[in-house]
């Protein structure tokens, strides 16, 4: 804290609080390090009350202000990589809504799972009756392509890099810090990717937008990299976006009026629906938040539901007044109606399923952006250097208050 800080904080609070507030400030940020606090700490903590206000009137809060490091050291201890942005994940993750909706995304997936295995169940004990050892494999085959094709997927995008968007004021700052350097990782993501020679049949970058954000990064633009990225989703992002939804939504429509079995349906609706969630967040390079994918995952198991149940029903007869004279004398019409129906459904759904976390994943940015709006670049510095800051303010106001409330008496 700076020289003229103090002095403003001096016109608003006693030396005697001030010194207090700085010791309790202190004491907060020791209990909050992973590693723990110390036993002293803990006695110091209980005996707070008794004769820590002695220590404190003897210029041991002073001492105790001159220990709290200061802006310089945690911007140099704070690492600005991949594992930096990792370690928000822990703060997030307290929250009591994250957790419940992160339940909520896991037993989703344990559903879907438990579905497959349903749904191959049949074709497993018909391995059984041709061979026991043949009936393991095909389990153990069964078992890995789960691992595969439906695991997987969900473990990437539930690992993801994301925007913090739900804030209040105690942890308004650090959310804008955190947001910030998703965004720059994100940002190198795309550029790394777009600029490998070995993606070059896949690049949906321009070049010169790939060099805008590269430049912005290079400079430490703070500005110059919100706008390119911000272009960069609008334009050459967000177009790559939609050829993946409607590219998988003809997978959707091929496999489910090919196919003449409902189990197979709803697999193939189900797989590549889980396989352009992964594809639309690999593009963005970060997911929605937990709430916003457990409404993706439980629509994506309530369009393998529906894809399952069209198998049940003579779509023939339900649209056979519109066929009269020669054209109820075409050969398999019926089985061609109910085939294009039910692929034209299952691609239907799987769009709806795309833009849903298109939109989801557009409106997590602008809410960050909006979070950041009017924010001065200033020292990036470390998020326990903000805990102790919004610690102090809070403490500072607390102290304003008490003071009114007393002149007032």
């Amino acid at each position: 804290m700076t020289k003229s800080n103090k002095l403003r904080c001096g016109t608003m609070v006693s030396e005697k609080r001030k010194a207090t507030a700085v010791a309790e400030v202190h004491m907060l940020f020791h209990k909050k390090k992973e590693t723990g606090f110390s036993e002293s700490s803990e006695k110091e903590s209980g005996q707070k009350d008794a004769a820590g206000q002695d220590a404190l009137k003897t210029g041991k809060g002073e001492r105790e202000l001159s220990s709290v490091p200061n802006a310089k050291r945690y911007a140099a201890a704070a690492k600005e990589d991949v594992s930096g942005f990792s370690d928000s994940i822990s703060d997030a993750f307290r929250r009591k809504n994250e957790k419940t909706f992160f339940a909520l995304v896991i037993a989703s997936v344990a559903v879907i799972v438990l579905l497959v295995a349903g749904a191959l169940a049949d074709l497993l004990v018909l391995c059984f009756e041709v061979n026991r050892i043949f009936g393991y494999t095909m389990v153990a085959l069964t078992v890995l392509l789960v691992a595969i094709f439906i695991v997987r997927p969900v473990v990437k995008v539930l690992f993801a890099r994301f925007f913090i968007t739900d804030v209040t004021a105690e942890n308004c700052d650090m959310a804008r810090r955190r947001n910030y350097r998703a965004l720059r990782e994100t940002a190198r993501a795309l550029v790394e990717y777009n600029a490998d020679p070995r993606h070059r049949k896949y690049r949906y970058l321009s070049p010169e937008r790939t060099e805008q954000i590269s430049d912005a990064l290079d400079a430490g633009d703070r500005a110059g990299l919100k706008k390119a990225m911000r272009e960069a989703y609008a334009t050459d992002v967000g177009g790559f976006a939609n050829s993946l939804i409607w590219k998988n939504a003809g997978k959707a429509f091929l496999t489910t009026s090919i196919s003449q079995n409902d189990k197979i349906d709803a697999l193939s609706v189900l797989l590549v629906n889980l396989s352009m969630i992964k594809q639309i967040v690999g593009v963005y390079g970060y997911r929605p938040s937990y709430a916003k994918l457990f409404r993706i995952y439980l629509a994506v198991l309530k369009n393998s539901l529906i894809a399952y149940g069209m198998q049940n029903v003579n779509w023939f007869n339900v649209f056979g007044k519109f066929f009269t004279g020669f054209a109820r004398k075409i050969p398999l019409l019926d089985t061609l109606v109910d085939s294009a129906v039910q692929g034209t459904v299952s691609a239907f759904l799987t769009v709806l399923i795309g833009y849903k976390t298109k939109k989801y994943l557009c409106s997590d940015y602008k809410k960050q952006e909006k979070l950041d709006a009017g924010f001065e670049d200033g020292v990036d510095v470390g998020d326990d250097e903000v805990k102790i800051a919004s610690a102090w303010a809070k403490r500072i106001r607390v102290e304003n208050e008490r003071g009114r409330h007393e002149t007032n008496a």
